[in-house]
């Protein structure tokens, strides 16, 4: 049988064991084993809690977001931590200041909290129902993605971790686990020539340990080119299958403590 120029470039990637049976595939991955991605979890607030809680109040957080629920204002909510308008310090308890904000009203809801660098000073004001103070300039701060985000996307962009293509999940010192439900970005690299190839786990739902870059690839979400990148941690499943797409073979395995989804970058 001749082999075309397309199976030619899957066999620079693959194994000889698992070359002639991609090939009786069709190049393709097996019936099946398309992961389902698990129901995201996305974590319930008080009225009092910070991004302390989830230990993301540190530089290399700047410019990831966190994804929060509140339940309705309880009677006699204190104002007292609120600072600012727009643009809060880093400790400011996030659904107090998301009501003033305007991204959420008394009765709760959901938001987006982004983490910033520190701004020069903060100015009070009231609004919603909430009155918040001055403040002086702090290292970190956070604003609400809402809308019209494009300030917020232009820090996200900024701050962007760089990977590697041999940068695992597990290295990028965001996978605690308090943050499953998380959405975090990352920017990719153009692919080395001479990479070697390295062991990636799963099928649209992968293994908490892939090597980011390259299982995004698998998952289609960007060429060899690279480009940015966004993840999001999900609750562990029992197992991922493996396959063979845009020319990186996966493997099946345990699912292990949590797994990976790739999503589209906005």
């Amino acid at each position: 049988m001749k082999t075309s120029s397309f199976a030619k470039l899957y066999r620079t990637w693959l194994p000889a064991a698992v070359f002639s049976t991609a090939i009786a595939m069709g190049l393709s991955g097996p019936a099946g084993a398309t992961a389902q991605a698990s129901e995201r979890v996305v974590p319930e607030f008080t009225w009092d809690t910070t991004i302390h809680r989830y230990q993301m109040d540190k530089d290399k957080f700047i410019g990831q977001r966190l994804t929060f629920h509140c339940p309705e204002r309880p009677v006699g909510q204190s104002d007292a931590a609120i600072y600012g308008t727009d643009v809060y310090p880093s400790d400011t308890p996030l659904c107090v200041a998301a009501m003033h904000a305007g991204v959420m009203t008394s009765s709760g809801g959901t938001a987006i909290a982004q983490l910033n660098p520190g701004a020069d000073g903060y100015q009070g004001s009231s609004r919603n129902g909430v009155t918040s103070g001055d403040l002086p300039a702090t290292e970190r701060s956070i604003v609400f993605v809402s809308g019209d985000s494009s300030s917020a996307d232009a820090v996200r962009d900024q701050y962007m971790p760089r990977l590697t293509w041999d940068t695992k999940f597990t290295a990028t010192g965001l996978a605690n686990k308090d943050m499953t439900g998380q959405q975090f970005s990352f920017m990719c690299p153009k692919a080395p020539a001479d990479m070697t190839p390295r062991s990636v786990y799963g099928t649209d739902e992968y293994a908490f340990h892939s090597i980011v870059c390259r299982a995004a690839v698998h998952a289609g979400k960007i060429s060899m080119d690279g480009g940015p990148v966004v993840v999001q941690l999900n609750p562990a499943v029992p197992k991922v299958v493996g396959s063979i797409r845009n020319n990186i073979q996966s493997e099946s395995g345990s699912g292990g403590i949590r797994s990976l989804v790739f999503l589209d970058a906005q």
